[in-house]
């Protein structure tokens, strides 16, 4: 969880463009809940992060999506041994296929509900991997779902959408620039992971202590 609450981010935000007093505390938050909403959506985190299970039913090809979904990841039929990963098709590739009821082994996303091919005979568990919607905060004592490292980024790009609604260009484009530099520096939860399998290889010396290498591959 970040630090900086929605309150912050106005009181912080408003401060930053020069006190205005011309922005009203419902578009303040509607900017700053867009702010929010373009990290989420830029930057790789967990808590983007969701699993969903569902079980089909014989003759029924539709699978609803969560109320929280945005994207899928994967789509796994974990009836299977080993579970196999359903591959995605295109409409037309279902609307022209076959009718015969069998194993699923590919899907498409429509609206709001995923369709099957072939239809389900029977029923299968299906583990449904996906990102979600960030949460809208309406609370002045909310905070974001973020790590504190993003609470800076939080606060520049809504300092810069605060700008952008009192036509003040000049003070959105160095707002715009100070996030763009906050993001740079700002490690994504895939860089931490990465970073974290990179610290745990082992390097194991191929030469005594004390001798000189003759070469540099000197570690498994």
């Amino acid at each position: 969880m970040g630090s900086f609450t929605l309150s912050t981010i106005l009181s912080e935000g408003t401060s930053l463009i020069g006190n205005r007093t011309d922005l009203t505390q419902s578009r303040a938050s509607l900017y700053a809940n867009r702010a929010l909403g373009f990290i989420w959506d830029t930057v790789e985190h967990d808590k983007s992060e969701a699993i969903a299970v569902s079980s089909t039913t014989s003759s029924e090809n539709r699978v609803t999506l969560p109320s929280d979904f945005q994207e899928l990841t994967a789509l796994s039929n974990t009836s299977a041994v080993p579970p196999t990963v359903l591959t995605k098709w295109n409409i037309e590739d279902i609307d022209s296929g076959s009718t015969t009821g069998g194993t699923p082994t590919n899907y498409v996303q429509y609206n709001d509900w995923l369709e099957l091919w072939p239809v389900p005979d029977s029923q299968y568990s299906l583990q449904l991997r996906y990102k979600t919607k960030p949460s809208i905060l309406t609370a002045l004592t909310a905070t974001s779902s973020f790590a504190t490292r993003y609470d800076m980024a939080w606060l520049y790009k809504s300092s810069e959408l605060f700008a952008d609604a009192l036509k003040d260009w000049e003070t959105a484009g160095v707002m715009r620039q100070r996030f763009i530099s906050e993001m740079a520096s700002v490690p994504s939860d895939l860089a931490l992971r990465q970073r974290a399998r990179e610290g745990m290889a082992l390097r194991i010396p191929r030469h005594p202590r004390g001798q000189v290498r003759s070469d540099r591959s000197d570690c498994w």
